[in-house]
């Protein structure tokens, strides 16, 4: 007949290893996890030697936990930095396709800038309260292009339109801005101009 199990070496690694595998679940907890399970599989395999010819259930169970909390530490460990892993290429993926919009889309405003300044030193500036005289809007988009931006503003019985033209054409800023004025037939003339790095 077998003697009875030594259990206290069993029992001391059966509740470091329940304590290891409670946290081997939580993040960076798991960690401690690791290391608390490490003396627990040390003392279970002890407790095994202690009782090889006794019971040996509470050590072989101690044993099982130790080595369960350690194996699933590796486990979350592995999952966890995956998920890093592929989170972190996910932003980088996203951040290039943002510069590579914003890129694209820089190049497009570039292309649709055509302004040099012989075409706007051509262009005639009417009188600066009337615009009469002045290079006519619906001239100035049919040859450059829709503006990059544009407001309306009335003040007494004058109508005024302020439209820019800009871009970064590469480092180096460009713009055109330009104020029409309404005539009564609805047309727009010209009544001031003004320009910014333009060759």
């Amino acid at each position: 007949m077998r003697e009875n199990e030594k259990k206290v070496l069993a029992i001391i690694a059966l509740v470091l290893g329940i304590v290891a595998l409670l946290g081997s679940w939580v993040p960076l907890l798991n960690n401690v996890s690791f290391i608390i399970a490490v003396p627990a599989l040390i003392l279970a395999i002890i407790a095994l030697v202690i009782n090889r010819k006794r019971h040996k259930t509470l050590s072989i169970v101690s044993l099982v936990i130790s080595i369960l909390a350690m194996a699933i530490v590796l486990f979350t460990q592995s999952m966890y930095s995956n998920a890093l892993d592929n989170a972190s290429k996910a932003i980088d993926k996203t951040s290039k396709s943002f510069e590579s919009s914003v890129a694209s889309s820089q190049n497009e405003v570039d292309k649709k800038f055509k302004w040099t300044k012989a075409d706007f030193d051509a262009l005639s500036v009417g009188d600066t309260i009337s615009g009469v005289g002045g290079a006519n809007y619906d001239d100035v988009v049919s040859k450059f292009g829709e503006p990059t931006s544009s407001s309306e503003s009335t003040s007494g019985d004058y109508t005024s339109k302020y439209v820019d033209y800009d871009t970064m054409g590469g480092s180096e800023y460009k713009s055109v801005s330009l104020q029409f004025v309404k005539q009564a037939d609805n047309t727009w003339l010209l009544s001031y101009k003004s320009s910014s790095g333009l060759e």
